[in-house]
């Protein structure tokens, strides 16, 4: 009977555990949401190198959306093309598109290739 006992107070003590680790988990995710700036600007890039949309487009927003200011990354992949689209909604008060094409360029040690480049304001940021 004591085992039983106890066995239920360290389950029931796991999931009160859980369930903190999960609160505090969300609240950061919360956080960093809010503090996330509107994007004004977006550029677009012709990019060689890319195999996948999975693996490859994956490895690229998560290099590109590490920098500040940048919002959202965009992958258009179509395996019949040699060169793929990339494009990239940020703020251009924290990021400049050369240091975004230059992020691009170092991602998986240099795999990617950034080719014709288009930059432009947005006109209604939101």
């Amino acid at each position: 009977m004591k085992r039983l006992l106890l066995g239920i107070l360290v389950v029931l003590g796991s999931c009160q555990n859980n369930a903190s680790e999960n609160a505090t988990e969300n609240n950061v995710e919360t956080s960093s949401i809010e503090t996330k700036t509107i994007s004004n600007y977006q550029c677009v890039a012709k990019v060689q190198g890319m195999v996948c949309k999975m693996g490859c487009g994956g490895a690229i927003r998560k290099g590109l959306t590490s920098l500040e200011g940048v919002n959202r990354v965009i992958i258009d992949f179509d395996e019949a093309r040699e060169e793929q689209f990339v494009t990239v909604l940020f703020n251009a008060d924290f990021q400049d598109e050369k240091a975004i094409y230059a992020k691009l360029e170092s991602v998986n040690k240099g795999q990617f290739i950034v080719g014709e480049t288009k930059s432009e304001a947005i006109k209604n940021p939101s």
